[in-house]
């Protein structure tokens, strides 16, 4: 698909394309890159994903980390664990890989920050989003939009039956309005809905999209769980909101 950068392995070329991904990073609102992580790491991590999903406080519905999300059968279970990186020193090293952090930089063009992470597990008949911009929830701390990406971690091959994220390219420059009583979400009214692309992935695939690229996601039809991992960054000199983010209850 377009903006699709896959890894280059040719040992006497660059590794990876960064003008090409800005390109396309600043052209969409987002940009997929293929073929970063080996397979040694991505079993790592559904190792460690699995561990992280038996852990006593996912059974904890008072958990703060734990958040829960509706099936298409309407009950409510677990879905995510938001932060993880605490409880987790692989993913807490993922966060700060120098192979995601030199990307995000060059499209910020400063050094990257770790704003909030997370882990979508996002279990088989679990709902999706509605149309959102990440931004929307935290606008109010005073940075720009275009200063905050988040990279999203395929631990899973995500396809059509699984609820994939579709991207509403070239949207990423402005907040769009909230339809009439759902603050945070974007109207679908304000866009051309037919113009969304749906991403899917292979496991070790990354997308980085604007916080305020315009996206959602169906439900997971599939019989396998979808999981995620999301980090998101603003630019240092935006400032360090990770401790105020979750003092504030993850808005």
């Amino acid at each position: 698909m377009a903006g699709n950068l896959s890894n280059n392995t040719d040992p006497g070329k660059p590794l990876i394309d960064l003008d090409g991904i800005r390109a396309a990073y600043d052209e969409k609102g987002y940009v997929q890159i293929s073929s970063i992580y080996s397979a040694t790491e991505i079993q790592e991590w559904k190792d460690e994903s699995k561990r992280l999903w038996s852990l006593p406080e996912v059974k904890q519905p008072d958990s703060f980390r734990v958040d829960h999300r509706a099936t298409i059968e309407g009950n409510l279970v677990p879905e995510r664990l938001d932060p993880v990186t605490d409880v987790s020193p692989l993913f807490a090293a993922l966060a700060l890989d120098e192979r995601i952090l030199s990307i995000i930089g060059s499209i910020l063009g400063d050094f990257p920050v770790l704003f909030k992470d997370k882990l979508i597990v996002k279990p088989p008949g679990v709902m999706g989003y509605p149309l959102h911009q990440d931004f929307a929830y935290i606008d109010f701390l005073g940075f720009e939009g275009s200063m905050q990406l988040a990279a999203c971690i395929a631990i899973d091959k995500t396809d059509s039956a699984s609820g994939p994220i579709e991207f509403f390219p070239g949207l990423h420059h402005t907040r769009l309005p909230s339809p009439k009583g759902r603050v945070g979400e974007a109207d679908e009214c304000a866009i051309d809905i037919s113009a969304g692309c749906v991403v899917e992935m292979n496991p070790g695939d990354m997308v980085l999209f604007s916080s305020l690229c315009p996206h959602r996601s169906a439900p997971n039809r599939s019989t396998m769980c979808r999981r995620l991992l999301f980090f998101t960054y603003n630019a240092q000199s935006s400032g360090d909101f990770y401790a105020e983010y979750y003092r504030m209850g993850k808005p």
